[in-house]
């Protein structure tokens, strides 16, 4: 359902000569919200919220005279309104905190995080890698003889047992 939308919604960006999607997408979901559907016998928008959205051609009537005068007006006065508004910053909500281990700062190997998509028997880590350098957030780990600069939320320390060590 969901890769149906997106074709229908990538042929409909694509049939715009704009090379900016971006400014045509709202037109663009207007008009495939506008558009009739015959299995539920309605609009996509009439069946979310139960009565036809208003198009903007229904808004400026040329049936007459005055009635150009009033949508040059309105034309206007949308401008108008339109300009004064200032973009609102967004706000961040949640201030997740990344795990980082204690013994990051000390350890002189480490493993490294896969990220990417793994299979169900794949290891959600790599390594132990040898620790060149440590910054604040990030360190640089040696990986099959080259440095590699790696964040510090996707590091696990890696407990060696030294060499000729006694149990």
């Amino acid at each position: 359902m969901v890769e149906r939308f997106h074709r229908q919604l990538k042929a409909a960006i694509k049939c715009h000569q704009s090379e900016n999607w971006t400014e045509i997408l709202p037109t663009v979901l207007l008009g495939i919200r506008s558009a009739w559907k015959d299995d539920p016998g309605t609009t996509s928008a009439e069946f979310v919220y139960g009565e036809p959205l208003k198009l903007p051609g229904e808004f400026l009537s040329t049936s007459s005279a005055e009635n150009a005068e009033d949508a040059s007006d309105f034309v206007s006065r949308s401008q108008n309104h339109f300009a004064k508004l200032n973009p609102v910053n967004g706000s961040r909500h949640s201030h997740k905190q990344s795990f980082v281990f204690k013994d990051l700062r000390t350890a002189s190997h480490v493993f490294i995080r896969t990220d990417a998509a793994k299979t169900i028997l794949q290891p959600p880590y790599k390594g132990p890698y040898a620790v060149v350098r440590r910054g604040d957030e990030n360190c640089v780990v040696n990986i099959r003889g080259k440095d590699v600069t790696v964040s510090i939320d996707r590091l696990k320390p890696a407990y060696i047992i030294a060499e000729g060590a006694q149990y």
